[in-house]
């Protein structure tokens, strides 16, 4: 099993309380908002700074400035300080430019993206002139990360969305009992949203800093980095841009179907739906793109091409082992999931009907998701963002048609069922021009992990089947019919139906030697001899 693999476990485990957390925070957002207008205004001015955000923050910008920091640590520590800084004030004068420009030119372009009425159109612009300020700090934060990722520091930068979701949970906790008007609630929640975001900032600078690895401001806009740091991420922020044009796309289809069906809340049920699905995706795919950037730059400058192919191979087979079951367990029981996080309050049974066949359809993609985001890290490790660019382009074009195509007959369901396939073609394509490095994606040493795992997952697979058609409706009838309410009987259902199926899953892998298994129960005893 690999480095990356290994290492990932930890940096899986910080951001899985991050998304503990992140699962209150959308339960308190399902029960104060709902899926009416200002819930839905919110998630569009919320995605706007999110896509340039993933565009730099999460992908690009990170994994372009990482060899390239390597590269300058090479010469000298004193060095890689100097580009560092050099980067970060010609970035900070960027950002600062592109605020501007979104400022300006909101009013005109929003409320044509949005449509709906005028208050609605208006409550996203007035969110976005407040929330686009978080491009910002997560770019600027996405800097400290990456420095302290290339030195293996990965548990600081985990803390990053955990000190975000504290900040909503505050708002939702302390202040909302004193807020009852849905418009001011909603204003409050959007300033506490970029306190926390300067909150992440401060805590990465300080984390930096206190290793003494901060970064030399300065202005010299002409060092060599800046070009080619930008050389770097022009086709990667292109590539990148593909998929956030797709999302502004989605934006765009779900408003067109929620105005010709009032009351659908379409927008806001494939929010939370792309929610649940980030879940696996976060905890799982960031976390091995994350390290596994690092560990193919260290076999890079060794020239060890094995290596290499068994990093690669590892973390893919890792990444199938954890996200396969994911996948299932979310597309089984996406009722019940649903209904165990957000029912309540403004969230009705109509909401979650609405969600349930978005949440299967993303469902089917987790596994590539995460996949894609191990490959991509991997052209990056080779300085390769032009592939991805290509590749990126042809599946935007599918996501469009397919889109088009499908909406007439699933409604909002189309942009999952649309993004899943889309995201299939993606994984095939990165697989298959891989080749053209030394490395050549490793198909048969998947195929021969895959085929060791299929028991496991047909066995987890079979018992969800059973379970969700024969057990689930006689234990919420009877947990119902013992004066237990609907919420609780939901949550107390789906903790029943967990335990066995994690059993499930971990004994046959232990039977059938799935390599997974391993990696996980070796660690363990490792924190245990050392607690």
């Amino acid at each position: 099993m690999s480095n990356a693999a290994s290492r990932s476990i930890a940096l899986s485990f910080y951001t899985f309380l991050s998304r503990i957390l992140g699962l209150l925070r959308d339960h308190f957002m399902a029960v104060s908002f709902g899926t009416g207008m200002v819930a839905s205004a919110f998630s569009v001015a919320y995605r706007l700074p999110n896509m340039f955000r993933n565009l730099l923050a999460e992908g690009t910008l990170s994994q372009s400035f990482l060899p390239l920091y390597a590269e300058s640590g090479k010469i000298s520590e004193e060095e890689a300080k100097v580009m560092s800084g050099a980067i970060l004030s010609f970035l900070f004068f960027i950002l600062s430019i592109l605020v501007g420009i979104v400022f300006l030119f909101s009013p005109f372009f929003l409320p044509i993206l949005v449509g709906g009425t005028k208050e609605y159109s208006n409550l996203v612009i007035e969110l976005t002139y407040i929330l686009f300020f978080l491009i910002v700090t997560a770019s600027l934060s996405a800097i400290f990360m990456a420095i302290s990722n290339s030195k293996n520091r990965f548990f600081v930068p985990s803390l990053s969305p955990i000190i975000l979701n504290l900040c909503y949970l505050f708002v939702f906790i302390c202040l909302f009992p004193f807020v009852e008007d849905l418009h001011d609630r909603v204003i409050v929640l959007c300033f506490a949203i970029v306190t926390g975001g300067f909150l992440q900032l401060a805590v990465q600078v300080w984390y930096v800093w206190k290793n003494k690895d901060a970064p030399k401001i300065n202005w010299n806009w002409k060092h060599p980095s800046i070009r080619k740091i930008f050389k770097l991420m022009l086709p990667a922020a292109l590539g990148g841009s593909f998929y956030q044009l797709s999302l502004l796309v989605d934006i765009f289809l779900a408003n067109w179907v929620q105005n010709q069906n009032p009351g659908l809340g379409a927008v806001v049920s494939l929010d939370y739906s792309q929610r649940l699905v980030q879940l696996p995706t976060g905890i799982i795919g960031v976390a091995l793109a994350t390290t596994i950037l690092p560990a193919l730059l260290q076999s890079l400058k060794k020239e060890e091409w094995s290596s290499i192919r068994q990093e690669l191979a590892g973390a893919l087979e890792f990444a199938l082992f954890l996200t396969v079951p994911a996948a299932l367990g979310m597309a089984f029981l996406a009722g019940p999931i649903l209904d165990s996080i957000y029912f309540g309050g403004k969230w009705d049974h109509i909401a979650t009907r609405t969600a349930i066949q978005p949440l299967v359809f993303y469902s089917i993609a987790i596994p590539f998701f995460s996949i894609n985001k191990i490959l991509i890290s991997s052209y990056y490790a080779f300085q390769d963002t032009k592939t991805p660019l290509r590749i990126q382009s042809i599946s935007f074009t599918i996501n469009i048609v397919l889109n088009l195509s499908l909406i007439w007959f699933l409604k909002h369901s189309a942009i999952a069922l649309s993004s899943a396939i889309s995201a299939i073609v993606t994984f095939l394509l990165l697989g298959i021009f891989l080749k053209k490095h030394k490395v050549g994606f490793p198909w048969i040493e998947l195929f021969k992990k895959i085929s060791k795992m299929s028991i496991p997952f047909l066995l987890l697979g079979s018992y969800l089947l059973f379970h969700q058609f024969f057990l689930y409706p006689t234990i919420l009838n009877y947990l119902r019919s013992i004066g237990i309410d609907y919420v609780q009987s939901s949550r107390i259902h789906l903790s029943l139906v967990i335990f066995p199926s994690v059993l499930i899953f971990f004994i046959s892998s232990l039977i059938f030697k799935v390599d997974g298994i391993y990696l996980l129960t070796r660690k363990f005893r490792r924190k245990q001899e050392i607690a």
